[in-house]
């Protein structure tokens, strides 16, 4: 696959009042971090970024930053590291780029995936994700997409833990504890709604054994 690339343009001024004239302008504020260096402020194409997280793999794939800065152009290699976006319109508001080295090993977060349908839902249970991404440990290079578990053959009850995951050559999982990623569960049974009938004599019943306790109380305040 072709390496993703995007531009970005070296930007002065901070701010509400600066982010909000960007927005204006079609473009999307940003900070490059890593290698030993201040975060750098950017602005990047809004649509040209919406183009890139909209391709398969975007957030765990390397990508090829080009940055423009009076004149010069400068290439480095970075992840997306977050992306802000606004809480209901469809608006990239701001984003956290981070620069890696091709020959150094790093801490990322990728997905997990899940493959086929358990037998244990298909017979009623529910399929509970205790984890929907994992951190891994590799080159910048050997990244994955993504994790994937395939629960095709899980009944009632199963668990898959960080153990059971298969992890490609070159990736590994930095944790002592084998913590649960996902579960199959029996659906909850709601219980049976009594019927009139029993709920009415259950009433009277009662009714009946405390005009009983009372009459009893009653005989005996007079004796």
């Amino acid at each position: 696959m072709a390496a993703l690339k995007i531009t970005a343009e070296v930007r002065t001024g901070s701010g509400k009042g600066v982010a909000r004239k960007l927005r204006d302008d079609g473009r999307v504020p940003a900070v490059l971090y890593g290698m030993g260096q201040e975060g750098v402020p950017l602005s990047l194409d809004d649509h040209e970024l919406s183009l890139l997280l909209s391709s398969a793999g975007a957030r765990t794939s390397i990508l090829e930053l080009e940055v423009k800065d009076s004149g010069k152009n400068a290439r480095k290699n970075v992840l997306i590291k977050e992306v802000q976006r606004h809480p209901y319109k469809d608006h990239i508001l701001h984003m956290d780029l981070m620069e890696v080295a091709m020959d150094q090993v790093l801490s990322v977060m990728v997905p997990l995936e899940v493959l086929g349908t358990s037998q244990g839902v298909k017979m009623g249970g529910i399929m509970e994700m205790k984890r929907r991404e994992i951190e891994i440990i590799c080159l910048p290079n050997a990244i994955p997409e993504s994790l994937t578990v395939d629960v095709s053959d899980l009944e009632i009850g199963d668990v898959v833990h960080v153990e059971d995951l298969e992890v490609p050559e070159g990736v590994t999982i930095p944790h002592d504890t084998n913590f649960t990623l996902l579960t199959v569960v029996a659906a909850a049974v709601e219980p049976e709604p009594e019927e009139e009938g029993e709920e009415e004599m259950e009433g009277e019943e009662a009714a009946e054994k405390t005009a009983e306790k009372e009459s009893e109380a009653g005989e005996g305040e007079e004796e």
